[in-house]
């Protein structure tokens, strides 16, 4: 018997108010990495891409429906097939509401609503692009959370890195709230590249952006904050390294765990010497505020 996809999540509902030939490009993944691509793909726009599923399977199959010139650029960057579909009624793009943290920090994906935030506050343009994190899923918000509440008592001139990067949302939250120094890194070229450009439409000139692994990067030094928003089996590999990372008494802030994995994560940092100041479940996910003795 011929085995039937399920649909388990779409991003959008199908609907709009133009017609437009669009193509469809398709990748599978794992299932693990469902959330990052919702995320990943918002920048498309409403009613433009779903995640596809199998009974008993851990693999999903990715569909976007865009334009022949995005779609190329998504087969450059992730690889994938791009097929021509059909005539579709596609939804016009809508601005994302900014997004509050902490009544610290706003989270900008319109330049328009950033421009006109300037002067009342820390302020941060994370247009959604191909690279996760725009704050608003579960594991990025936590950690901006996190790190506007531990701000408050770092000292002058802290540092920080932020290990698998993304959008380089977490790297530029840290220069905005008053990191004299930021490195950031990812093994993804598209990322480095986004979190640059990032980092300049913000005028941070202090984030730096470099292609690294974590799991071979050799830090350059200990600063007060180190920042993983990691998958726990990545993080618990690359927890050694993490520590070389972070000064004594220095914070580790860390997300991308599913709550089941949690427990197994936290004794992995406490068995090399990290003391846990704070954990944060929100669904299915989790995050941990860590401090190392």
């Amino acid at each position: 018997m011929e085995k039937i996809p399920v649909l388990f999540h779409a991003l959008y509902l199908l609907q709009g108010e133009f017609m437009k030939t669009i193509w469809r490009w398709t990748r599978m993944t794992s299932e693990k990495w469902e959330d990052a691509w919702i995320e990943r793909l918002q920048f498309l726009g409403p009613g433009r891409a779903a995640i596809i599923g199998w009974p008993g399977s851990r693999s999903v199959r990715i569909e976007a429906f865009c334009d022949e010139k995005t779609g190329r650029k998504l087969v450059k960057e992730f690889g994938g097939r791009l097929t021509k579909a059909r005539d579709w009624t596609m939804q016009p793009d809508q601005p994302r509401k900014p997004l509050r943290i902490r009544g610290k920090l706003t989270v900008h994906g319109d330049p328009k609503s950033f421009a006109a935030h300037q002067g009342r506050g820390a302020a941060l343009l994370i247009p959604a692009g191909m690279a996760f994190g725009t704050g608003e899923h579960a594991t990025t918000a936590s950690c901006l959370r996190m790190l506007c509440d531990l701000s408050e008592d770092l000292p002058a001139g802290w540092r920080a890195i932020d290990a698998g990067t993304g959008s380089g949302i977490l790297a530029i939250a840290a220069a905005a709230l008053g990191a004299a120094d930021v490195e950031a890194f990812d093994f993804d070229p598209a990322c480095v590249r986004i979190t640059k450009a990032n980092a300049r439409a913000n005028r941070f000139r202090h984030v730096r952006a470099a292609l690294a692994d974590v799991l071979k990067w050799k830090p350059p030094g200990a600063v007060e904050v180190v920042m993983a928003n990691l998958f726990s089996d990545l993080l618990m590999k690359a927890a050694p390294v993490l520590k070389r990372a972070t000064k004594r008494g220095g914070h580790l802030i860390f997300s991308g765990v599913l709550r089941a994995q949690l427990p197994e994560v936290l004794e992995t940092f406490q068995r090399l010497g990290f003391s846990v100041k704070r954990t944060v479940i929100r669904g299915k996910w989790s995050a941990g505020l860590c401090r190392r003795g």
